[in-house]
C-alpha cells in the first residue's frame, strides 16, 4: 500500500541556487506547520488557503478540521464541510474542549495504529488537522496554562497518529520550546532581524508585502535535479485564498457540489462530525434545534425524564429521569441559577404528575413564593415558608391554636398526612406542636399519625437553611424520617427536591444525607467548590486537581450533573427560562 500524503500548494519559492520558481508544497501528514507573521502580513490569509486547499483535495472520510480562533478572522468558515469544530476564546470550556475531543483521537487513533505509522496508510482512520490562530494568545493568559503541556503532547506525539498541528503567532515568546516539533516554518512581513531570530540564518529584507516572506522546503519541488539545503530559508510568495463568505465564486459553487450542499436546510449532505457551541444564553428554541439524539448504547430514559439543558461535549439532554431518581439536591452560588434550575424541574413534573402535591418548604427568606403562585394556579400546592398561628385538632377532637414555626409545621405536615412520628421518635417535638406544655393539654392528646403507605403522590420542594442546622429537630429529620419516608417513596411515589443544599457539620448526619442523593446539579465552578466544600459533600472523593485540569470556569448559565450512583459527571448548559 502507498503511502497517505496530504499535499497543499501554498504559493510559490524563488530558489536562487537551482534557478527556479517552484511550487511550494506541504505535506501535512508529515509536516506540522508554525507561521510567524506582522499585522496584516498574511497570516489568516494562509489559514483560510490551506483550509480550502483540504476541502479541495480530501473528502469527508478522510480529512476532519478543528479550529481554535483567537483572533476572530476565521469565523466564515466554522460551517464549511470539513470543519468539525469551530472554537473562539468567549468560553474557557471551548478551549478545554477542544483539546479533550483531540486527546481522544490521539488515543484512540493510537490504539488503532499500534506500531504503524498514519502516513503508511493501513489504517484507514482519517487525517485530522488543529488550526490554533494566535498562539501567542493562548500562550500568553494564564487561565490557559493548564493545556500548554496538552499541546505540546499534540505536537510532539499527533504527527505520526494522523494529527498535524497548524498555528500562526507574531512573534517566538514563549513558543520556541515548541518549535522542534514543526517541520515546516513559515515567516511573513517582518524585519531581517526577526527572520534570523526564527530561521536563524540571516537573509535579506523582501519589502512589505502581504504574503511574502521566507520558508524552507519540506517537500521536493518536481523538476529540481539540482541539490540544494531544504532547511534553510527561501523567499516565499502565497497565494490568494478564495472569499468564501462570496457563495456566488467558483470555488463555493465547486464545493456545494461536491459536499451536496442543501440550500433549503443550509447543510452539507457530506460532512464530518459537527461540535457545536452555546449561545449566552440557552432558551428552549435554541436547546429543540441543538439536541442530538441519544445513541444506542445510552440509557434511554424513561417517559419521566425532565430535561434540563445540553452537556457542553456531545450536546445531549442532560436531566433527571425521576422513575429512577426520587431524590434530588442543588448545590451552587447565590443568583447562579438555582431558581431557574428549579423551575425547569418543577415544569416538567406538574406536565407528567397532574394528580400530585408539590410541598414548598422554604425558611422565611420566601424565594420559592413566585414558583408557589405560577404552578398553584394548576397544581395542588401547600406553601410552608413563615411563622404563623395554625389551628391544631387534637386526638380528643378539641381544637387549640399554636404559633408554628415553619419546621414545627413541615413537621406536623409529615405527622398527620404522611408517616407517624409517635412511635419511634423522640416525642418533644410533637409536644411542642400541640401545646403539650399548656396546662391543659396532656401527651394522650396528640393525635396518632399517618400510616406509612396511602398518601398522595407528592414533590417536596425543600429549600430552608433550618434543615441543615446543627439542632435535634434538624437532625432527626435527615437521620430518622427521610431514610423512612424514602423507603416507601417509590410506592407512594414521593419525589423530594433539595434545592439549595447548605453545609451539614454533623458528620453522621451529613452522611446520611449523601447517601440519599441520586442526582445532584452544581451550579458552581467544581475544582473550588470540591477544594471548599468537597469534603461535606458528595464531591468528597473527587480529585481537585484532575478537576481542574477537565473542566474549565463556568459561565452563568453553566453547571454540572452528577449521577451518583453511576459516578458520571457532566458540564452542562442549562435551558434559561426565568
Amino acid at each position: 500500500m502507498s503511502e497517505l500524503s496530504v499535499k497543499c500548494d501554498l504559493g510559490q519559492y524563488d530558489i536562487p541556487i537551482v534557478q527556479m520558481q517552484p511550487h511550494f508544497c506541504v505535506d501535512l501528514v508529515r509536516s506540522n506547520i508554525a507561521l510567524f507573521g506582522s499585522s496584516m502580513s498574511g497570516k489568516t490569509n494562509f489559514l483560510k488557503l490551506l483550509i480550502n486547499c483540504l476541502h479541495k483535495k480530501c473528502s469527508r472520510d478522510s480529512e476532519q478540521i478543528f479550529i481554535l480562533d483567537f483572533s476572530g478572522a476565521l469565523l466564515d468558515y466554522r460551517d464549511l464541510p470539513l470543519v468539525s469544530a469551530y472554537f473562539d476564546n468567549s468560553n474557557e470550556e471551548y478551549v478545554k474542549r477542544v483539546f479533550k475531543i483531540l486527546e481522544n483521537i490521539l488515543k484512540s487513533n493510537t490504539k488503532t495504529l499500534g506500531s504503524s505509522s498514519f502516513a503508511s496508510g493501513e489504517s484507514g482512520i482519517p487525517h485530522t488537522t488543529f488550526i490554533i490562530d494566535n498562539l501567542n494568545a493562548f500562550v500568553d493568559e494564564t487561565r490557559y496554562s493548564a493545556y500548554h503541556e496538552k499541546f505540546g503532547r499534540l505536537c510532539r506525539e499527533g504527527r505520526s497518529r494522523g494529527i498535524t498541528i497548524v498555528f500562526t503567532a507574531s512573534d517566538t515568546k514563549g513558543i520556541t520550546r515548541y518549535l522542534l516539533s514543526f517541520e515546516q516554518i513559515v515567516a511573513l512581513g517582518m524585519s531581517p532581524e526577526k527572520y534570523s531570530e526564527i530561521f536563524g540564518e540571516k537573509v535579506e529584507a523582501v519589502g512589505n508585502v502581504p504574503g511574502r516572506g521566507y520558508t524552507n522546503v519540506t517537500e521536493r519541488p518536481d523538476g529540481i535535479t539540482g541539490t540544494f539545503n531544504m532547511n534553510r530559508p527561501y523567499e516565499v510568495q502565497l497565494l490568494i485564498a478564495d472569499d468564501v463568505s462570496d457563495n456566488d465564486c467558483r470555488f463555493m459553487q465547486i464545493l456545494r457540489r461536491k459536499f451536496d450542499f442543501d440550500p433549503n436546510s443550509g447543510c452539507y449532505a457530506q460532512c464530518v462530525r459537527k461540535y457545536q457551541t452555546f449561545p449566552s444564553e440557552l432558551d428552549n428554541v435554541r436547546f429543540d434545534s441543538l439536541k442530538q439524539p441519544f445513541d444506542d448504547d445510552d440509557k434511554i430514559p424513561s417517559s419521566m425524564f425532565v430535561e434540563t439543558g445540553l452537556d457542553y461535549v456531545d450536546f445531549k439532554p442532560v436531566g433527571v429521569d425521576f422513575n429512577d431518581s426520587r431524590v434530588v439536591g442543588i448545590y451552587g452560588k447565590k443568583e447562579f441559577g438555582k431558581t431557574n434550575l428549579l423551575n425547569i424541574l418543577l415544569d416538567g413534573l406538574v406536565s407528567r404528575k397532574p394528580d400530585a402535591r408539590f410541598v414548598f418548604f422554604d425558611d422565611g427568606r420566601r424565594q420559592l413564593k413566585d414558583l408557589y403562585a405560577k404552578f398553584s394556579s394548576s397544581a395542588d400546592c401547600l406553601m410552608i415558608n413563615e411563622f404563623g398561628f395554625k389551628s391544631v385538632r387534637l386526638a380528643s377532637g378539641k381544637t387549640i391554636e399554636r404559633k408554628l414555626s415553619p419546621m414545627q409545621q413541615f413537621y406536623r405536615l409529615i405527622h398527620e398526612e404522611y408517616l407517624s412520628l409517635t412511635k419511634d421518635y423522640d416525642n418533644s417535638v410533637l409536644e411542642q406542636i400541640y401545646g403539650v406544655d399548656d396546662v391543659d393539654v396532656m401527651i394522650d392528646d396528640i393525635p396518632d399519625g399517618a400510616e406509612a403507605t396511602g398518601a398522595k403522590p407528592t414533590v417536596f420542594i425543600i429549600q430552608s437553611k433550618s434543615v441543615f442546622l446543627n439542632s435535634k429537630i434538624s437532625s432527626d429529620f435527615i437521620h430518622y424520617i427521610l431514610p423512612e419516608l424514602l423507603d416507601v417513596a417509590e410506592e407512594n411515589d414521593y419525589i423530594f427536591i433539595f434545592s439549595d443544599v447548605k453545609k451539614i457539620n454533623d458528620a453522621e448526619v451529613n452522611s446520611v444525607f449523601n447517601s440519599t442523593l441520586k442526582n445532584v446539579f452544581l451550579l458552581d465552578n467544581i475544582a473550588e467548590f470540591a477544594s471548599e466544600r468537597g469534603s461535606k459533600s458528595v464531591f468528597g472523593d473527587m480529585d481537585v486537581k484532575s478537576l481542574k485540569e477537565d473542566y474549565a470556569r463556568c459561565e452563568l448559565g453553566d453547571g454540572y450533573f452528577y449521577d451518583v450512583e453511576g459516578d458520571s459527571l457532566r458540564k452542562s448548559k442549562f435551558i434559561k427560562v426565568i
